[in-house]
């Protein structure tokens, strides 16, 4: 259980005055489904589950998560009126948990559209999702889960197949983190970010994500739509979008799987 979670958040002088509300749960499905439910969610709601039992990712792949040793939340933002730079809502997600990392002396990378890794590992992974009442987007939903105390043993206990190698931050680090502490310190930089975004400061929060970007020039293939494109890793533009050059013609992509 998250015990200490509400009086940590509390004490936060950043957190008191940015977060509308937590929901602290001790086990959930999906805290972004939970999220999805809420009839009428207040911006900057923050649901946060001590386990979660299917968690999903991109494509509805299945998030494995581990009681007690992971970092199960959902943040709840007003569907922004600048639709053109949603895309950089996962990206400075991902500048939360890298900035809340090196806190823990752990460097780490980022990989579009949505993971953060140690080396070739995963460390974290980033799912946004818009919320719809009456075919109009109300919220946008970002499930953010976080691999903290789990063991190799955890991993490959029951020989799932993983797409990228996962690791956690016991691994990394050979010390067992307080989550509490942890969730606390990403929430800061977190609200930190999206006051950014709320200023449209976009160019600052695509900066510093392109600073811990290591697949510029990357040749790779992804599908985006349905289709395989292959080309090389060009650019991320400050719609969050990937830029291709697919034969010498730059090929934007918003959305879309990197085969790996």
């Amino acid at each position: 259980m998250l015990r200490n979670l509400r009086e940590k958040i509390s004490g936060n002088e950043i957190l008191c005055s940015a977060i509308k509300r937590v929901i602290v749960l001790d086990k959930i499905d999906s805290t972004n489904s939970y999220a999805q439910s809420l009839d009428r969610p207040a911006d900057s709601t923050v649901v946060i589950a001590s386990s979660q039992t299917k968690g999903r990712g991109r494509d509805n792949r299945e998030w494995k998560s581990f009681a007690e040793k992971n970092i199960s939340m959902s943040i709840i933002l007003d569907y922004p009126k600048d639709k053109d730079n949603l895309g950089l809502i996962s990206i400075l997600s991902a500048n939360s948990l890298v900035e809340a990392l090196e806190e823990l002396n752990i460097k780490s990378q980022v990989k579009w559209p949505n993971d953060v890794l140690v080396g070739a590992k995963k460390i974290s992974g980033i799912l946004s999702e818009a919320s719809f009442k009456n075919n109009v987007a109300r919220s946008i939903i970002v499930g953010v889960g976080i691999n903290v105390n789990c063991t190799s043993d955890d991993f490959h206990k029951d020989d799932y197949k993983y797409r990228l190698e996962p690791t956690s931050i016991l691994l990394e680090s050979g010390n067992v983190t307080q989550r509490e502490d942890l969730i606390v310190s990403f929430l800061s930089f977190y609200f930190k970010w999206t006051k950014e975004f709320k200023i449209r400061n976009y160019n600052k929060i695509l900066d510093f994500w392109k600073s811990r970007w290591d697949d510029s020039g990357k040749e790779i293939s992804i599908v985006s739509n349905g289709k395989k494109i292959s080309g090389t890793m060009s650019d991320v533009n400050k719609n969050g979008e990937l830029v291709l050059d697919v034969g010498g013609q730059m090929k934007v992509v918003n959305s879309g799987e990197i085969l790996v």
